[in-house]
């Protein structure tokens, strides 16, 4: 596995290093983002793409009662983000392998989902925002949080198991799969897009 690929699925040595590189890069990224996310004060909210899940840990802060789940597909993901949560695994906090495209939730089952710095790295966008929106509740808001980065830089041929999408793509693909009340934040080369299902 070559460094770059470690971006979309942390493994071994390099991914446990990345991690910890990821979580100090995106933290200035995940405080702009939950200021204009709504945490419900009950609940449940899933992250997915978890990485390290330091933001569950932020979240946790900004609900006295919600419960949460962090999502990844790689191993060494789900292990560090148990070690960070552990004060809260097996109360407020579960921490799971999976995939997006196969999301392992009931039907109108979360509340919140948020997506910190990982629709790039999805093979199948719009499967995940199908899988997303089933999943929510009626009124349940799903949140996808980038950094889009130097608009001049080719990241794709950098990092080749990326592909980049404007926030307005990731608008039009959450309209398709059937989200409302979309909007589009941007700070810099930083987007929030947050749609709604009716």
């Amino acid at each position: 596995m070559s460094f770059t690929d470690n971006f979309g699925n942390p493994k071994g040595l390099l991914g446990r290093m990345m991690l910890t590189t990821m979580e100090k890069e995106h933290l200035p990224m995940a405080q702009w983002a939950l200021k204009q996310i709504k945490i419900p004060d009950n609940g449940k909210v899933a992250d997915i793409g978890c990485g390290g899940d330091y933001n569950i840990r932020r979240m946790l802060e900004m609900s006295s009662r919600a419960k949460f789940i962090g999502l990844d597909i790689s191993d060494e993901s789900v292990k560090k983000a148990e070690k960070v949560n552990k004060a809260e695994i097996g109360k407020r906090v579960k921490i799971t392998k999976g995939s997006a495209e196969k999301l392992p939730f009931k039907e109108n089952s979360i509340d919140l989902i948020t997506a910190f710095e990982t629709v790039f790295f999805w093979k199948k966008p719009e499967k995940g925002f199908k899988e997303v929106h089933r999943t929510l509740v009626k009124d349940g808001c799903f949140a996808v949080i980038n950094n889009y980065g130097d608009p001049n830089v080719d990241w794709e041929k950098k990092v080749p198991c990326m592909t980049r999408y404007t926030a307005e793509r990731i608008a039009d693909l959450l309209k398709k799969v059937g989200f409302s009340d979309i909007s589009v934040n941007k700070k810099d080369n930083l987007f929030l897009v947050m749609g709604y299902k009716e």
